[in-house]
């Protein structure tokens, strides 16, 4: 509607309205981007549920389906089985945080988010699982190169951590609400790639508990740069600057290079090395996304 000044006023949709409980003292965002006009409710986050039946599924189905709905921001689950699965829901519970089995009624199972975290400091949450993650690295690789001490089920242990504050982060990010739309999604995305780096860890230190690999100097000295580059994307992130990124290109092409002079014929210590350099290639590849983010 045009106003007598020339200015020109909109109607909210009332359903929106109603939903996010806006009222002549609420506040809301508006922010402009290109052609379209961004109205954000800035209150209360407003709690989402779910139904599911998962009738016949393996276990790391409902496991996938679980997780799915917590990292989409779900709050109240409701799970339809045509039998008992408390055991499988606790086991895959235990990869969230927050998540909690409430009920169970005639095989009908109630899961609700009852930890109450704050998602609005993400860069809090983000600098967490950036340590975490070196922190996981580097204990893989003195591991693998010292006395060998893990084992599978401990190393499950750990990757479940990992995999635990990954999905956190992929949940805060979609708890949030962006007056910027591409920063959204380039920090799913993000978030997503920080998940990858960490299952190629995984891979890298279970590849040397369940197989006879040589580990030379050579190798050694590659993953530990390509631990650096992984510390170079970090760093890129929290202390921006376009030229710390050419170092890390540098580091990356460095270690292709060194990949292909070790004269390795065994296929475990090939596929150690291929692990290594996909880190340091994933670590790149996380910088390109920061440029997005922060340009």
């Amino acid at each position: 509607i045009r106003q007598a000044n020339q200015a020109y006023t909109i109607t909210l949709p009332i359903n929106w309205v109603r939903k996010n409980k806006i009222d002549k003292k609420s506040e809301v965002e508006v922010t402009e981007s290109e052609k379209s006009i961004i109205i954000t409710n800035t209150g209360n986050v407003e709690s989402k549920s779910a139904k599911i039946d998962v009738t016949d599924f393996q276990d790391r189905n409902i496991y996938r389906h679980i997780s799915a709905l917590y990292a989409k921001g779900i709050d109240e689950i409701e799970i339809k089985s045509d039998k008992d699965i408390s055991s499988q829901i606790l086991n895959g519970l235990s990869n969230t945080i927050g998540y909690a089995l409430l009920c169970k009624k005639d095989n009908v199972f109630q899961i609700k988010d009852i930890g109450g975290a704050n998602y609005s400091d993400l860069d809090e949450i983000f600098k967490r699982v950036f340590q975490m993650m070196l922190s996981f690295y580097d204990a893989a690789i003195k591991d693998v190169f010292g006395e060998q001490k893990e084992t599978e089920s401990e190393l499950r242990v750990r990757d479940i951590e990992i995999n635990k504050f990954c999905l956190f982060l992929q949940r805060a990010i979609n708890k949030m609400s962006y007056s910027d739309s591409i920063k959204g999604r380039v920090l799913s995305t993000y978030s997503f790639e920080i998940e990858k780096i960490g299952d190629e860890i995984t891979r890298f230190w279970r590849t040397s508990i369940n197989y006879k690999v040589k580990k030379t100097p050579e190798v050694k000295k590659l993953a530990e740069k390509s631990l650096k580059g992984l510390e170079m994307a970090f760093e890129i992130y929290y202390q921006f600057n376009s030229k710390k990124s050419e170092g890390l290109y540098s580091l990356r092409e460095n270690v292709r290079t060194d990949s292909l002079k070790i004269r390795i014929a065994d296929p475990p210590t090939i596929r150690l090395i291929r692990h290594i350099v996909k880190i340091i290639e994933d670590a790149a590849d996380l910088t390109h996304l920061t440029l997005m983010i922060k340009l």
